[in-house]
């Protein structure tokens, strides 16, 4: 009676570490990605998006294989536009602040995947460019953040998203949320950084 079940136990004892195995190789890939950031400051008075480059690279750091965590670092720009009027004074103004950005982010699901985590960004590059009438007299400012005395603060952010893989390639669309001020003085405007981001990536394993 025991002579079946002991033939049956030896058929699927071979499986198990086979299985165990393939799950233990999916550990990690390398993503690199580039897009388009579109970035709209919080301040109300902000009317216009700059739409801007986006590149990263990273790894995809496979736990199980449903769950993974995704560290990346990358290039983005962001910036907003907005109309100035005050008195005689009127024009236009816009702003174009470009970060070094790193994120983390857990990777829920399998090709389709959604993604949650954090961010932090340091400024690469600031310009501000003022289009101004005063009493019917134009003027055109273009100059650094440096040169006009204002300084940038260090980006902390949540970011959400979701992602599709198929095969080696995928998308991914990815929201952020800034926490805090672009600006660390009063000379620059307030508000923080809010963008919408759509990158295609390519996945390259390096255990798998």
């Amino acid at each position: 009676m025991r002579q079946p079940l002991a033939i049956l136990l030896c058929a699927f004892l071979p499986a198990i570490p086979t299985n165990t195995t393939q799950a233990q190789e999916r550990t990690t890939d390398l993503i690199l990605g580039a897009g388009a950031t579109m970035a709209v400051a919080t301040d109300e008075e902000a009317t216009e998006s700059r739409i801007g480059l986006n590149v990263a690279g990273g790894l995809s750091l496979r736990m199980t294989d449903l769950v993974g965590l995704r560290v990346e670092a990358g290039f983005i720009q962001k910036g907003a536009g907005a109309e100035v009027s005050e008195d005689d004074a009127a024009g236009h103004v816009n702003i174009e602040v470009d970060y070094l950005v790193a994120r983390g982010l857990l990777e829920i699901g399998g090709d389709f995947h959604l993604l949650a985590g954090a961010s932090v960004g340091s400024s690469m590059g600031c310009n501000v460019a003022l289009d101004l009438s005063v009493s019917g007299i134009s003027s055109l400012i273009d100059q650094s953040c440096d040169e006009l005395g204002v300084t940038t603060n260090r980006e902390f952010g949540v970011t959400a998203g979701a992602g599709y893989n198929l095969g080696p390639l995928g998308a991914t669309l990815l929201f952020t949320e800034g926490l805090t001020e672009i600006f660390a003085d009063d000379n620059g405007p307030s508000g923080r950084n809010r963008t919408i981001s759509l990158i295609g990536t390519i996945r390259i394993p390096l255990i798998g």
